[in-house]
């Protein structure tokens, strides 16, 4: 398995939750947990091009296409030298991948240069 441990949870989404988990290899990484349909169901449907309008489906069917969608667009990003996350693993509706460096907006309290955040 790829997870030995589940951590805390660092986003939530309209579509997603996110958390940290820790590796057999007692590395922390990243574990996305797609929640299509958690909002409005009818949005999903409109908004995905998986799926026909018409066509029945479940969430965790569409939320698992959506996890399969984004890690093979991640490992394309990221074999063609895109700076995304290092995508490491899928299954079902989850995707497993690197935590990006850097820090979490919302815990800090000042920005001492804004201008040079918002530039990045």
């Amino acid at each position: 398995g790829t997870v030995t441990a589940l951590g805390i949870q660092i986003g939530v989404g309209k579509e997603s939750d996110i958390f940290t988990i820790v590796t057999p290899d007692e590395h922390e990484v990243c574990l996305k947990l797609h929640r299509l349909g958690r909002t409005c169901f009818r949005t999903v449907k409109n908004n995905r091009d998986y799926i026909r309008q018409d066509q029945h489906a479940s969430w965790i069917y569409l939320s698992r296409l959506s996890a399969l969608k984004e890690y093979a667009f991640m490992k394309a990003l990221h074999a063609n030298g895109f700076p995304v996350p290092r995508p490491l693993d899928v299954n079902r509706h989850c995707v497993v991948m690197e935590l990006a460096s850097g820090y979490q907006l919302n815990s800090i309290q000042v920005l001492r240069h804004p201008h040079l955040v918002f530039d990045k």
